[in-house]
């Protein structure tokens, strides 16, 4: 059996499963590709039992067949492939020749049967949803998501249907890793209702990412209690839930802040990294003074030295002074579209609070630090 395939399309079919592979996992079918040709169309997958991706296309001969072929060499192998035409053609036993030109390669295949599945959603019916809005709400929330792998519920970002006003339906993505916090909420369809929430684990978060940054029409999303399924043009993104209870995150976040701060927000963004510099590393604070009209940002080290910086400030009240990660506020301050930021407090041990006029749906929490 043989199949054609222009090598330009055959590549970007590729191209979406190179994140997913396990480079080294214990199963070493997860480092394979499962490929599926059938009535002019290829189907290519990729799983690491928690994330798969399949995409197709067409080719440009009838012909049906199923391989699997380790993914880095054959992505390898396409892509040094010196003609602008892929011919793939079944090999003795499990294997796949390749053909370009003059060039031929033998691969060693293994058995597409025992090629692992996530089932699909049990669900039924897909709802579209505005992918540069899930694309900026994930922006907006993901730097809080924790790398502690211990803490398994905080390594995914937590989607949550919510109540808004004259009765929109509203997708809420929180994430945190307990020192800081952040959601980001936009309208969606109707009948898409989350009212008990999903989390999505990292991996599976950043292949959604990819798919948002770069592909191309409309998505839709379909989900049940274990698995959720985009899908965008020819690709097409499963994810298996993490399993377990979100945390209460509702409740650390103030309900009252008397003292509220007004700063220009790329001047304050500058003059927190000059003053991380003498910080030595991302565990050390950086100290805000806060006083009538003024805001001084510093940092001393015993080693290093000292960093000092004043800025103007919109801000009538006592003064005071408290302590941050400034890798924390640097993250709030980078996804902000606002010219000026404003920081509400309460006091030097409780949240600071962060919000957007830009962006309505935007809040931030950092917890301060002792120095």
């Amino acid at each position: 059996m043989e199949i054609k395939i222009e090598k330009e399309k055959l590549l970007n079919l590729l191209r979406w499963t190179q994140g997913i592979v396990e480079k080294r996992s214990p199963m070493v079918i997860l480092s394979n590709l499962l490929l599926e040709a059938q009535d002019k169309n290829l189907r290519v997958t990729a799983t690491d039992l928690e994330v798969v991706v399949t995409t197709e296309g067409e080719i440009d001969s009838k012909g049906s067949g199923r391989w699997v072929v380790s993914a880095r060499h054959f992505f390898e192998i396409v892509s040094e492939a010196p003609t602008t035409e892929i011919k793939l053609v079944s090999s003795q036993g499990k294997g796949l020749e390749i053909r370009s030109g003059k060039a031929h390669f033998k691969v060693v295949g293994m058995n597409p049967d025992e090629f692992p599945q996530i089932p699909p959603p049990t669900s039924k019916g897909e709802v579209k949803i505005d992918p540069d809005d899930l694309k900026d709400m994930i922006e907006n929330t993901f730097y809080s998501v924790s790398t502690d792998e211990t803490r398994y519920t905080l390594n995914a970002l937590y989607f949550t249907g919510i109540n808004g006003t004259d009765g929109k339906n509203l997708l809420r993505l929180v994430a945190t890793d307990g020192h800081r916090l952040s959601y980001s909420e936009k309208e969606v369809d109707k009948k898409w209702k989350l009212e008990k929430g999903i989390l999505l684990p990292r991996k599976g978060v950043q292949e959604l990412k990819k798919l948002l940054s770069e592909g191309e029409g409309d998505v839709f999303v379909t989900s049940d209690e274990k698995i959720i399924s985009f899908r965008r043009g020819g690709v097409r993104l499963s994810i298996r839930l993490t399993e377990g209870e979100y945390p209460q995150y509702e409740q650390v976040i103030p309900k009252e802040t008397d003292k509220v701060i007004s700063v220009e927000r790329d001047p304050f963004a500058g003059s927190l990294r000059r003053a991380s510099i003498l910080t030595a590393h991302e565990g050390r604070g950086v100290r805000l003074e806060i006083s009538s009209g003024i805001l001084e940002v510093s940092s001393a080290h015993a080693d290093l030295g000292e960093a000092k910086e004043e800025l103007a400030i919109d801000y009538r009240g006592p003064k005071f002074d408290v302590a941050f990660n400034p890798k924390y506020l640097l993250d709030i301050l980078s996804v902000l579209q606002d010219e000026k930021v404003v920081l509400e407090l309460k006091d030097d041990v409780s949240p600071c609070v962060i919000r957007s006029e830009f962006d309505r749906g935007f809040l931030a929490l950092v917890m301060p630090m002792r120095i």
